[in-house]
């Protein structure tokens, strides 16, 4: 029997909106979470989900959601940024941005990792990979990276996220926007004749030492 079909898509458990489906059993990520706390025997934390504030180089503050994945003896923290549906961002194809990091139980407790969670955080937030100018009416975009009377470019270092959407077409998130590979060239061309390195890291890695 299909388990969705069984608990509606409910977790078995507490009755909460389900996330993982183990056999003919849906969990809540809560529930999931101290049921595999409780089959590696280690202690769960206070709580599974907190709220980061990070501020951005202009000393906005940005509100991250973080949530935790337990894995066993390891878990996994998540911070995604919260983007209201009213955002004018949004019009550009802003997604927000993530970041992960992994607890292992024999190297840092719970509130360790979370701690740690928050720097990497920090970071991303005050360090931006694009720069904006805004231009004067009747001025062209010196990129097609263009959006909204302003006109987008590449800083010299700089972290972009891979991902594909909806329709399987690659694409790159830098700074919480999304570009397709057009874009991303076009942001870089004002280093035209330059050479490009790269490095591809998980998202769950230490932030490289120039961040």
């Amino acid at each position: 029997m299909d388990v969705r079909a069984l608990y509606g898509n409910y977790c078995s458990v507490c009755g909460a909106p389900a996330r993982i489906h183990m056999g003919k059993l849906a969990y809540c990520l809560d529930c999931y979470n101290r049921l595999s706390d409780y089959l590696a025997d280690v202690p769960s934390p206070t709580n599974d989900s907190y709220q980061i504030l990070a501020l951005d180089p202009q000393g906005h503050a940005v509100e991250f959601s973080v949530e935790r994945f337990s894995m066993g003896t390891r878990s996994e923290w998540t911070a995604v940024e919260l983007v209201p549906d009213d955002d004018p961002r949004r019009r550009w194809g802003y997604e927000g941005r993530s970041v992960s990091i992994i607890a292992d139980m024999d190297a840092m407790t719970q509130e360790q990792a979370l701690d740690a969670l928050a720097v990497k955080v920090q970071r991303m937030v005050g360090q931006a990979s694009v720069d904006v100018r805004t231009l004067s009416a009747g001025q062209v975009g010196e990129t097609n990276a263009f959006r909204s009377g302003q006109t987008l470019w590449a800083r010299d270092a700089g972290v972009a996220r891979i991902e594909c959407d909806e329709d399987g077409r690659p694409g790159v998130i830098i700074d919480g926007q999304r570009f397709s590979g057009e874009q991303f060239l076009d942001l870089l061309s004002c280093y035209d004749g330059a050479d490009l390195y790269w490095q591809v890291r998980d998202r769950t890695d230490d932030a490289p030492g120039w961040m």
